[in-house]
């Protein structure tokens, strides 16, 4: 292997782990207060609303409108996060229903 490859890998890695470890060992000693904890916990339902929402009730041009199978997908979703508070389990039963619903010609 050649010198510039060895230092570029080595870069890449540094660049990928430092960014994640660095926090997690700095911020690991920190005591959260419980309220702190009860507001992050808030953060992924957030921000998978956030993404959820406008593709699920935007159409191309800006307007405002209606598709089927992202509509009754995200309402599966709903009710299913709802239920049993799985994030990635919410993740794949979205995604079956939306492929299920194409492939059945929803």
């Amino acid at each position: 292997m050649r010198l510039e490859m060895f230092l570029l890998f080595t870069g890449m890695a540094a660049v990928t782990f430092l960014p994640r470890f660095l926090p997690m060992a700095l911020v690991s000693r920190i005591v959260i207060p419980e309220k702190a904890k009860a507001f992050l916990e808030y953060i992924p339902v957030a921000v998978l609303s956030a993404l959820v929402v406008p593709a699920v009730f935007a159409v191309d041009g800006g307007g405002v409108g209606l598709d089927a199978r992202l509509l009754v997908s995200a309402l599966v979703v709903f009710v299913f996060a709802w239920k049993m508070r799985n994030l990635f389990g919410s993740v794949i039963i979205g995604m079956a229903t939306y492929w299920l619903m194409g492939v059945i010609g929803v």
